[in-house]
This record gives C-alpha cells, structure tokens and sequence, in this order.
C-alpha cells in the first residue's frame, strides 16, 4: 500500500475504499487491453452527436495576480449558441447556460450526476468528484459537450 491509501481512512472516506477496491481489482482481475479499447471506442461513439465546445475562456490561464490560491477556477465554453460560464471550487460546480432557458446537464466522470437548470439557466452540484470531468448539456435538441477537465 503506497502512502497516498494511508494518508486516507477508507473506513470513513468513500473516494479512499473506492481507490483501493480499484487498485485491488486492477491486480487481481485486470481489464484486458483489447476490451479496454473497445470500450473507450463506443464511450466516444455516445457522444458523436454532441458538438465540442469551445473554451473561450479559463481563469486558469490568467496570471497569478488575477487567480490567488483558493479562488474558484472561471470557465467559458460556447458552442452552437448557447454559452456555459463555470465556477469551479473544490466539489462544487456552479453554472449558467445562455441564453437562459431548462437543459439537462450531464457531469462525467468517476460518477456520472444529471442535474437540470432552473428556467434562467443555472444550476449547482455539490457533489463534484476530484479528478478529470467533462459536462453535456442538452438543451432545445442541441447537444454540446466540454473537454475533459480537472477539480
């Protein structure tokens, strides 16, 4: 066990007994590379008619006199009209569609959460899982897609 699993009481943190149960699972009975790549290849079928938006803007990117340690990352994407503004602080996702209106928000990654926007377009999970994530918002028949990011 490395000293990142230590670090962690599995008993009473459900991220750490699920690293571990993967870790143990990845020994004992690992994927098959060939079934692996299968699956990653009609994962990304799924999403074929979604169209990538584009970043447009990223809190990240600006100097550290804009961004201090601690403040919450700013994200723009546009895609197909419509614009998503982020607000990424750590486990939470704050968010806005534009123009305003209901679509259903899917959050992927290491757990899949479909929130709806209220009729201005915003929404808030709680619950956003560390690691690499990407958003699907559908909304009036449009589907638009963010590239994978990290919390």
């Amino acid at each position: 066990m490395n000293d990142e699993h230590r670090a962690r009481d599995p008993v009473n943190d459900e991220d750490a007994l699920e690293d571990m149960l993967r870790h143990a699972a990845g020994i004992i009975d690992p994927v098959p590379a060939h079934l692996l790549q299968t699956a990653v290849e009609a994962y990304a079928l799924n999403t074929l008619d979604a169209e990538l938006a584009e970043l447009t803007f990223d809190s990240l990117d600006q100097s550290a006199a804009v961004r201090g340690a601690g403040q919450p990352r700013m994200l723009t994407f546009l895609g197909h009209g419509l614009t998503l503004d982020l607000e990424i602080t750590a486990g939470r996702l704050v968010g806005q569609l534009i123009p305003p209106q209901t679509a259903e928000i899917e959050i992927l990654g290491s757990r899949q959460i479909t929130i709806t926007t209220d009729t201005l377009g915003r929404f808030t999970c709680e619950h956003v899982a560390t690691g690499p994530f990407s958003l699907s918002c559908k909304a009036d028949g449009v589907v638009i897609t963010t590239e994978w990011l990290t919390v």
